[in-house]
């Protein structure tokens, strides 16, 4: 076993399907010429993953060396802290989305996605650059490649990354990590070659277009050259507006509805003209369901994401909200996913919503909070998780998340 390492985690979800969080696939070559890989499974059960004692016996091959971890999730970060205190012969560097993307504070440098609340091991760096900028070459200089797990079955389904870009061009929600943040090195692919389209897996391929928000650029540039088989399909997050909308349009127009099959995941956070606005949406109504209604229309999967929570509800935003459900088609939304709003270190929610009592942490890194709201704003938030419900059953969405809500977040 070689002295270096470069550990990517995969782990299988409740679905059955398996999460391959391959960051290093934009460098495969530069860091099998540098070490060797090593994949990890990671635990899927988020009712586990803030319980400290589910990382503490995860054994390396190495004694010492140098260890590169891709961290996607901070759980991931987390594993890395430990095996720090438990190696310190080991050299562990840390990059990943929860690393790379940085904001400053009178303590210093933190991650967007969690402030450092102690001391760090010495032996343990985290960093925002490439690992193309750590070994001196360009970025993107090589091809994409993905070995699976030998763990993971040839006739499985995995789902996994191809990187477009490192940031979201709208960076303006108040309650996304990503919002306020400076990017201590910025990434945009320029040559689409997409080479997954040669891998050798005789399984279902889910690949994920990495943006925080896929542009009218990407969608006029990319999506009409997408490989299209019955084994494949993709996964990507865009903005419910015009300039977005036309641009798929276009590609629907010019592809004579043959489209890829893709699953459109949609932040619509909550559906009336005055929250859009408090949330620096840059939509409105009829824009967002003559979006979602193209999409259907068109042959593309909707994920719709609602957020619940909020501190400021007026009646008004419940009769929009039953608006938006009824404007509807049947089946224009093929999952609406619900969920209670989380405050991440350095966002306005962060600094403005009740609940840092409840403060999340793993070791060191504080991860933030559920927010706490009054009994009147509870209220409002629970009659609208009814309607959405109701809304959902005459409409045949499938809905996930309510359950969470009505146990309490």
């Amino acid at each position: 076993m070689n002295d270096t390492l470069f550990i990517q985690f995969y782990g299988k979800t409740n679905s059955g399907w398996f999460d391959l969080c391959n960051g290093f696939s934009d460098v495969w070559d530069l860091c099998r010429s540098k070490g060797d890989f090593l994949w990890m499974e990671h635990e899927q059960d988020y009712n586990k993953w803030y319980k400290e004692e589910t990382y503490g016996n995860v054994p390396l091959p190495i004694q010492r060396g140098t260890v590169y971890v891709s961290a996607s999730y901070v759980n991931h970060l987390y594993q890395a802290y430990i095996w720090a205190t438990q190696y310190p012969e080991i050299n562990f560097i840390v990059g990943g989305p929860v690393a790379s993307e940085r904001c400053s504070d009178q303590e210093g440098w933190n991650s967007v996605h969690f402030k450092v609340e102690k001391k760090l091991p010495p032996n343990l760096t985290l960093t925002g650059q490439s690992v193309e900028t750590l070994f001196n070459v360009p970025d993107f200089s090589g091809p994409w490649k993905l070995e699976i797990p030998d763990t993971i079955p040839r006739d499985s389904k995995i789902y996994f990354s191809y990187t477009l870009e490192n940031l979201c061009y709208w960076k303006k929600c108040p309650f996304c990590s990503i919002a306020q943040h400076s990017m201590e090195h910025f990434r945009k692919r320029k040559n689409m070659n997409l080479e997954f389209k040669d891998m050798d897996f005789s399984g279902h391929k889910i690949v994920r277009l990495n943006t925080g928000s896929i542009t009218p650029e990407h969608i006029k540039q990319i999506l009409p050259n997408l490989p299209q088989a019955d084994d494949i399909e993709y996964r990507y997050f865009m903005r419910a507006a015009k300039a977005e909308t036309n641009a798929l349009k276009q590609v629907v127009k010019t592809l004579e509805g043959h489209i890829p099959a893709s699953t459109l995941g949609f932040g619509i956070e909550f559906p009336s003209d005055r929250m859009w606005k408090y949330l620096n949406k840059g939509t409105h109504m009829e824009e967002v369901i003559e979006t979602l209604e193209f999409c259907r229309n068109s042959g593309f999967k909707v994920n719709a994401n609602v957020i619940l929570g909020w501190n400021n509800l007026v009646d008004q935003d419940l009769k929009d909200l039953e608006y938006f459900m009824d404007s509807l088609s049947e089946n224009a939304v093929t999952t609406l996913q619900l969920r209670w709003l989380f405050a991440h270190p350095y966002t306005k929610i962060h600094d403005t919503y009740d609940g840092v009592q409840n403060t999340i942490r793993l070791g060191p890194f504080n991860c933030g909070f559920n927010v706490v709201v009054d009994e009147t704003q509870k209220e409002l938030n629970m009659v609208a998780a009814d309607i959405i419900k109701d809304k959902c059953n005459k409409k045949k969405i499938k809905l996930e998340g309510y359950g969470n809500l009505t146990k309490g977040c």
